[in-house]
């Protein structure tokens, strides 16, 4: 029955997830002169804050955020602005300019960016067969550029690389956020984590925003991109990450890792009923690679060589 629940809460969280590219892409092909992403996306991290704060009625809760806001602020710092700030503004802004399918390949393929940053950082060896598992996805990815496709707000040709380029640079982000992440969500938590980082996410885009967003931005939200807004805001932010890390305490995080091939494959399909996007046989074959070798490395993962002391 545990097994169960964390199934559940995994494939619900992916299938949120999966839904952020398709409304992000919708957004933009429908209602993008009235869309700025700089306010969008502060919207989206003030709803995730609201959406953890009631947290801070436990006083362990406080001491800890208190803590991670003062001793550990630079840390916390960095893991916003990379993690939080660079990956959100990067894969929603790609989504203008890409597909939601070629976006959610792009951003999905952080397993691969992962292991690099591993080794770099932590000293992690990677068996061979997760080096072939990586080689195999780096090649889904080069296939998935030079691949052709549109959807009914398919832009020029050449302006999906604009946007695969943004996607992938956002799983960069994640990547890092995931291997230098790691150390402060053991301590603090996985939720606790996510709070502090929106928090600072918050702060970090209101000089952004205040910069790049023109008064009127602040005026001509329509009904379609609050309703957007609060749903991937609420929903495909706060509520997919509460849900995944409550998956944990029933699944191996190699088990529930899996699932984000779930969220890919959910895009795929509603991309192609409700975007009507165009799938090449060329980028058939490179969601099979990406996933292949993302199996791959997913069953031989990095193995830590540091010495214990």
């Amino acid at each position: 029955m545990k097994r169960l629940t964390g199934i559940l809460l995994g494939l619900t969280a992916s299938a949120l997830w999966g839904s952020f590219y398709i409304i992000g892409r919708w957004l933009f092909g429908e209602e993008g002169d009235q869309l700025n992403p700089y306010l969008f996306t502060l919207l989206r991290f003030i709803l995730a804050v609201l959406f953890f704060s009631p947290m801070l009625l436990k006083e362990r809760v406080r001491k800890l955020v208190k803590q991670a806001l003062t001793r550990d602020v630079k840390m916390f710092f960095l893991i916003a602005l990379v993690g939080i700030v660079m990956e959100t503004l990067l894969v929603f802004y790609s989504l203008n300019f890409t597909t939601s399918a070629r976006s959610s390949l792009m951003a999905n393929c952080s397993p691969i960016i992962t292991v690099l940053f591993s080794f770099l950082l932590l000293k992690q060896k990677t068996p061979g067969m997760g080096l072939l598992g990586m080689v195999i996805g780096f090649a889904g990815i080069v296939t998935a550029i030079a691949s052709r496709g549109g959807d009914i707000y398919a832009n020029s040709a050449w302006t999906f690389f604009i946007g695969d380029g943004m996607a992938l640079a956002s799983g960069i982000c994640w990547a890092f956020f995931t291997v230098y992440g790691a150390k402060v969500i053991e301590e603090y938590g996985g939720l606790i984590s996510m709070f502090v980082s929106f928090i600072l996410g918050a702060v970090i885009m209101v000089p952004v925003t205040l910069l790049l967003a023109k008064p009127s931005d602040f005026q001509i939200f329509t009904p379609k991109v609050w309703g957007g807004m609060i749903y991937t805001g609420v929903f495909t932010l706060a509520l997919a990450n509460s849900l995944w890390y409550a998956a944990l305490r029933y699944l191996k995080p190699g088990e529930l890792g899996s699932f984000g091939y779930f969220s890919a494959a959910l895009t795929f399909t509603l991309s192609g009923i409700v975007l009507k996007e165009k799938f090449s046989l060329a980028f058939i074959c490179a969601i099979v690679l990406v996933i292949g070798g993302m199996l791959l490395m997913m069953f031989f993962p990095p193995e830590d060589t540091r010495k214990t002391q």
